[in-house]
């Protein structure tokens, strides 16, 4: 059986899509963005879904609690990405911060194939499940905590490459 010709897939540059808009639309569409009647409603719309997308956060949450006792991190990661995306338009950016830091923790080590330390993805839930409980400590320290368990991942990443750049 002879297949028939198929095209090859090719990158093409952003300049060669069409556009969505013309000129005219595009500048309207922009106008339309930037007033401020348009940055009220939208944050007034988000304002009226903050607790239902708080909760699906904290769903998240409770999911890679889950995943990671049951030593899924393939689950695990996938709940730290959907949290970390999520959780600013929850009103819980150091949750979204540490959750973060996590997804890329795990994401490094596994493109390495790396020995993923348990105690680190521990530290990271731990802090996430307690910066989305309380409001006003996440506010206080979250970005602190954030901060410190990044530092945290940048040195076991950094010990990584060393041992992977040691000659045998």
């Amino acid at each position: 059986m002879v297949k028939p010709d198929t095209p090859n897939a090719k990158i093409i540059g952003v300049d060669q899509y069409p556009p969505l808009l013309d000129e005219a639309a595009s500048a309207e569409f922009l106008t339309q963005l930037s007033l401020r009647d348009t940055s009220k409603r939208a944050n007034s719309a988000l304002e009226t879904k903050r607790a239902q997308i708080s909760m699906a956060v904290r769903g998240y949450i409770e999911a890679m609690e889950k995943a990671f006792h049951a030593k899924d991190i393939k689950a695990t990661i996938a709940q730290a990405h959907e949290i970390r995306g999520l959780a600013a338009n929850a009103g819980l950016e150091a949750v979204g911060r540490i959750a973060d830091g996590l997804y890329k923790y795990l994401d490094s080590m596994l493109r390495l194939e790396a020995p993923i330390d348990a105690a680190v993805i521990s530290l990271h839930i731990n802090a996430i499940a307690r910066a989305s409980s309380t409001a006003s400590e996440a506010k206080a320290h979250g970005e602190r905590v954030a901060e410190e368990l990044s530092a945290l991942v940048a040195h076991k990443l950094q010990q990584i490459n060393q041992l992977k750049t040691k000659p045998a």
